[in-house]
């Protein structure tokens, strides 16, 4: 998948979840390692509550690397505050 279309599935339906996806995909995509990247874009493949329930640690996915995805997006929206 190209960077268009990954950025094009960053656009959710609230603006506080695009801001967290185009966030992640602005300021680390490109520095991940390409499981991370594949772990992204499984990401952007889920629901939206779901999205928000991983980014939240609520529920976790039986992908690790989904997972730590969704820890890098927690990470990132605290440490910008």
């Amino acid at each position: 998948m190209d960077e268009k279309q990954i950025l094009w599935k960053c656009r959710r339906g609230t603006k506080e979840l695009d801001m967290l996806m185009t966030g992640f995909l602005n300021n680390f995509y490109h520095t991940v390692s390409n499981t991370h990247k594949e772990a992204f874009v499984k990401l952007l493949s889920y629901e939206d509550p779901t999205i928000y329930d991983l980014v939240l640690n609520k529920i976790s996915s039986k992908d690790i690397a989904v997972n730590e995805i969704a820890d890098m997006i927690r990470n990132m929206s605290l440490n910008s505050k």
